[in-house]
């Protein structure tokens, strides 16, 4: 992600699109989630993506999973509000 920042401290940030493959579930819980949400996580997976690139190993997909789980529990979104989500969907 390319980011200026400008006189006044503004930050822009260029950002591009990629598609992410997942199960119905998700996907459907996805596009009835808030834009606010969508944003939120956008920007946790933004990090966790960068984060295993830049290190340039594989890395464990329970442990990324699980760390992604914690962050998104620190912003509210718990494992029970998900189920509530995805049991909506059905």
């Amino acid at each position: 992600m390319e980011c200026l920042v400008y006189l006044n401290k503004l930050r822009v940030c260029i950002m591009e699109r990629i598609v992410l493959e997942v199960d119905d579930n998700v996907a459907k819980a996805w596009r009835t989630a808030s834009v606010k949400l969508r944003q939120e996580i956008g920007g946790l997976m933004n990090k966790q993506i960068a984060t295993i690139i830049d290190k340039k190993e594989e890395t464990d997909i329970i442990q990324f999973l699980n760390e992604l789980r914690r962050e998104m529990a620190e912003k509210g979104l718990t494992q029970e509000i998900l189920d509530d989500i995805l049991k909506d969907e059905r």
